[in-house]
C-alpha cells in the first residue's frame, strides 16, 4: 500500500479542505491534532492512502466551523445547528507493522 502526505499551509486551509468533504448525510468531520500538527487520513483505493497534515491551531480548539463570512472560527464548545469538524487531540503514535499489531498493543484503561 501507498501513502501519500499532502502538506497544507495552514490550520484554516485544512478546516476548509474538510469542509469541502462534508455531505447532507455527514455534517460533520474530525480532524486529530497534538502540539506540532493536525492530520486526517483519506482512503483513495485500497491501495492508497493520503495523509492530509496542517499546522495545528493558533489558540485552543475543539470544534472548528467557517461562519457566515468564510472565515474560520474555533471554539470550545459545539455550535448547534452547524457543521463543524471535532479537533480530537492525540496524545502518541506508535508505528507497527500491522493492524494486529497495533491493536493488541493497547494497554486496557483503568476505571478506577
Amino acid at each position: 500500500m501507498r501513502v501519500s502526505t499532502i502538506e497544507l499551509e495552514t490550520f484554516n486551509d485544512m478546516v476548509f479542505f474538510l469542509y469541502s468533504r462534508l455531505t447532507t448525510m455527514s455534517l460533520n468531520t474530525s480532524l486529530l491534532c497534538n502540539e506540532k500538527s493536525c492530520f486526517t487520513i483519506i482512503s483513495a483505493s485500497e491501495e492508497l492512502i493520503f495523509v492530509i497534515t496542517s499546522p495545528p491551531p493558533e489558540r485552543p480548539c475543539r470544534y472548528a466551523y467557517i461562519d457566515d463570512t468564510g472565515r474560520v472560527i474555533c471554539t470550545e464548545n459545539p455550535l448547534a445547528g452547524r457543521p463543524s469538524v471535532f479537533i480530537v487531540r492525540v496524545k502518541n503514535i506508535r508505528e507497527t507493522g500491522s493492524i494486529v499489531d497495533a491493536v493488541s498493543s493497547t494497554k486496557p484503561v483503568s476505571t478506577m
